[in-house]
């Protein structure tokens, strides 16, 4: 079985992006294998309160959602991305039992990081395609693509203590590289936020336990490749944040929504005028999409933002959704998660293996945190599943090195 998760993990991550809904393979793999616990289990196999946490936090982000959905007699479809959080429970079951090599986990991540900066700068530069986005949106691309860059940074203290060291770090950074560039060479703009916060944390937790020269040549080349980038007239980089500048001005002192930057103020305006009467159970998907259209009918909302099914942030988009349960529910959905590792982060001790694992499933909130200001990520399959999945390997990659540990 460590060789069926080994290899689910390791698709899971490589073929994300670069095959059309890549990601779905793995997860498949890992929610059916899950299945295998009810025949069989391992000696010893048991789970601590934190695995309960987890799961519990995953189980219960799925019922209040649902319960939401039938409070407003929503359609089946609406129940699809919660149910993929509750299908990462057996996921993390079934690693928790038969934990992957992390050889798999980290070359799979690597591999699926220079796969999609590969397609990002093929797509653009040879298909002509002005905002890359391989077979999905430009936006989402862009979110998982600097997310398996940002991850691949990660892994640099596990690759430290490998016998091939030079050769695992060289990987992992020309991975953490390649992720970066395929986000910017995407045009979103909302991606990009998180790789400061991230290189931020990257820098104060990793800066003594890789050395300063490490870690401050992994983070000085990946400003390198957005210099690059920046002064690159090919890349729209340049040009793509100084349109969101002059966007937003144009709201703010004419009122103009008809823009990327403008429908999304918009939206944001137009979400908190929903709330009040609605803050408890929300509109619900459709309600709100009907509501907002009463709005632009009545001139008291642009037409440019009623095609928009979510409201172009998480957050805002739950709470008029599903009201105060539904936000309540998405932060339970990332803050657990991300104090779970963070705590492991603070009291780490000399395992670079557990130090990377927990830097990875820190980084990942953090990034799906600041992608939620800009984007309703979870609204989308591959945001869904991403975070879901990707959050439960690293989960039973890191309570694996804690039992090595103490054993």
């Amino acid at each position: 079985m460590v060789v069926f998760t080994s290899v689910a993990v390791f698709l899971f991550s490589a073929i994300a992006l670069v095959v059309a809904s890549g990601f779905s393979l793995g997860a498949a793999l890992l929610a059916l294998g899950g299945m295998a616990l009810l025949f069989r289990r391992p000696a010893g196999w048991w789970m601590a309160p934190r695995d309960w946490a987890l799961a519990g936090v995953l189980a219960a982000y799925f019922l209040i959602n649902v319960a939401a959905n039938l409070f407003h007699g929503a359609p089946a479809r609406d129940y699809d991305a919660p149910l993929r959080f509750l299908l990462a429970i057996p996921a993390l079951l079934l690693l928790l039992a038969w934990p992957p090599r992390a050889a798999a986990f980290w070359s799979g991540l690597a591999l699926g990081a220079i796969g999609a900066g590969l397609l990002g700068g093929w797509q653009l530069l040879m298909d002509g395609v002005l905002r890359p986005g391989g077979s999905t949106n430009p936006i989402q691309y862009g979110n998982i693509s600097i997310t398996l860059g940002i991850l691949c940074l990660c892994g640099l203290s596990w690759a430290k203590q490998q016998t091939h060291a030079r050769a695992w770090t060289g990987t992992l950074c020309i991975g953490a590289a390649a992720g970066v560039a395929g986000s910017l060479l995407t045009g979103s703009r909302g991606s990009w936020l998180a790789l400061p916060v991230c290189l931020a944390i990257f820098a104060c937790t990793q800066g003594s336990a890789l050395g300063k020269r490490l870690a401050g040549a992994a983070a000085l080349a990946l400003c390198a490749i957005s210099v690059v980038l920046w002064v690159l007239p090919q890349s729209g980089l340049k040009a793509r944040i100084e349109l969101a500048f002059s966007e937003a001005d144009d709201y703010v002192v004419r009122g103009n929504a008809d823009s990327s930057v403008g429908a999304r103020l918009e939206m944001w305006r137009t979400g908190i005028a929903m709330l009040p009467g609605h803050w408890l159970a929300g509109w619900s998907k459709q309600g709100m999409i009907e509501r907002k259209a009463e709005l632009v009918r009545q001139g008291l909302a642009a037409p440019s933002i009623e095609e928009h099914t979510h409201l172009h942030n998480e957050y805002l988009d739950a709470l008029v959704k599903h009201g105060l349960p539904g936000l309540l529910a998405l932060l339970a959905l990332y803050l657990t998660p991300l104090a779970l590792f963070a705590r492991r982060l603070r009291d780490g001790d000399g395992d670079g293996a557990a130090r990377s694992y927990a830097l990875a499933g820190t980084l990942l909130t953090v990034a799906y945190l600041t992608f939620g200001l800009t984007q309703a990520f979870l609204t989308h399959n591959n945001g869904v599943m991403i975070f879901g999945f990707m959050t439960v390997i690293l989960w039973a990659s890191l309570r694996t090195r804690e039992r090595l540990t103490v054993a």
